[in-house]
């Protein structure tokens, strides 16, 4: 039976294969990367394990958990990551934040006739003066959310229900372990990279102009976080959308084709989008609370290996320990949740039962995999009306023409807004 363990020391060589299969930013094709990356990871489990809880003060953004899909044979099909913290706030994640800008003539907005026609009813407005312009604002999250990431599955593994595993499995370690993550979780999409013309449309025809690079090495560096001076230093302020082409406009936000089964994962069980995007390639950022996770919820149990029965359901069910650490499989469960810990047990199969090395009454965590899609309705950009915001703070220039009102009045009205974002981010 297939199962997810939590990443070893010695599993460089079977993570550097897997790093060959494609071009993964999560998982360089570098052996020392890699072996230094195990490491931390090691680290961080066996923290977890030792102390239970983390010491006062802890800084989570030196945590981050592998995790190993393997086959019964011990065969590498793909792995996934818990970054426990983002980068802190000396160094703070970048992202543009979208932003739309509403703009309006009182004259134009009103309904404006042709010379040779009279007014009557069957009037129409030739002329539209609304107008609504987005913006990406450079945007600084110092709120060290926890980031889930590096999934990557091998291309013969695809299509088998692993995908669930690999990726709710992550969900299931949080909720075992809160203490040690941020309730707020974030989820960076990757976008359609295409490899042979220098990354994105975005990045071409935009953040190309600022930073002299290919896309290849400014992403690389980008994960290294003392040579992410660049990023500060050169990525562009303020861009205004509506002067880009239609092909980076219809790009902002896009998913490639390995990433969607993931994203529409991660939208099931209530992330959302936050209108963020990623500064080099555009794609989304998604996010949720740990706290609002209504699926997947855990309890612990003990264990009675059988033959489920017909009202058994799908769910995830994991043990750890010292010797083989965090492992878990994907597997049908009859009567989770029945009782605390100590009474009813949880009856698995002896496929389960042997991929977890667990014998009767051992104690196990339960997730059922059985719920409906959790899909908030989304949110709709932010947005602000350029003239009401200037009539509630400043009504001494109110009726003032916009093109002569100092260019830091308008500014100072974006950035309040955004950090009106930041601010709730960090609550």
């Amino acid at each position: 039976m297939d199962r997810l363990r939590e990443a070893r020391r010695d599993d460089i060589d079977t993570l550097l294969e897997l790093a060959h299969t494609g071009n993964f930013i999560n998982l360089p094709p570098f052996k020392e990367k890699i072996a230094e990356m195990l490491e931390i990871s090691a680290r961080s489990f066996d923290a977890v394990r030792e102390q239970g809880v983390p010491s006062e003060g802890h800084d989570r953004t030196h945590d981050n958990y592998m995790f190993v899909l393997e086959d019964e044979d011990g065969k590498c099909l793909g792995t996934s990551a818990i970054r426990g913290g983002m980068i802190a706030t000396d160094h703070p994640n970048l992202s543009y934040q979208l932003l739309k800008l509403v703009r309006e003539s009182t004259l134009l907005s009103k309904k404006v006739h042709q010379p040779d026609q009279p007014d009557n009813d069957h009037d129409r407005m030739i002329v539209s003066g609304r107008m609504e312009h987005v913006y990406a604002i450079l945007f600084q999250d110092n709120a060290c959310p926890t980031e889930l990431g590096g999934n990557v599955m091998r291309h013969d593994a695809r299509g088998r229900g692993l995908g669930k595993l690999l990726s709710y499995t992550r969900f299931h370690y949080l909720k075992r372990h809160p203490e040690w993550f941020s309730d707020r979780i974030l989820a960076e999409m990757m976008a359609p990279i295409d490899e042979y013309n220098d990354g994105t449309p975005f990045w071409r025809g935009v953040i190309r102009k600022f930073i002299n690079m290919s896309y290849e090495d400014a992403d690389r560096l980008s994960t290294h976080q003392d040579k992410r001076e660049f990023m500060y230093e050169l990525l562009p302020k303020f861009v205004n959308l509506s002067l880009l082409s239609d092909d980076v406009l219809t790009s902002l936000g896009a998913v490639g084709v390995a990433t969607r089964p993931a994203a529409e994962m991660l939208k099931d069980v209530g992330f959302t989008i936050t209108h963020r995007i990623d500064p080099f390639d555009a794609g989304p950022h998604l996010e949720m609370r740990l706290s609002n996770l209504k699926a997947l919820a855990c309890a612990k149990t003990r264990v009675k290996i059988g033959e489920p029965g017909s009202d058994a359901i799908d769910a995830i069910v994991s043990t750890e320990d010292s010797d083989d650490g965090f492992v878990a499989v994907r597997t049908r469960v009859e009567h989770p949740f029945t009782q605390d810990e100590g009474g009813a047990p949880v009856i698995i199969g002896h496929n389960a039962a042997n991929a977890l090395k667990i014998a009767n009454g051992a104690m196990v965590t339960v997730s059922p995999m059985r719920f409906q899609p959790d899909r908030p309705r989304p949110a709709p950009i932010p947005s602000i009306h350029l003239r009401d915001e200037i009539k509630s703070r400043r009504p001494d220039v109110a009726g003032t023409k916009l093109a002569a009102l100092p260019f830091s009045d308008v500014a100072k009205i974006i950035q309040d807004h955004v950090d009106r974002i930041a601010a709730e981010l960090s609550e």
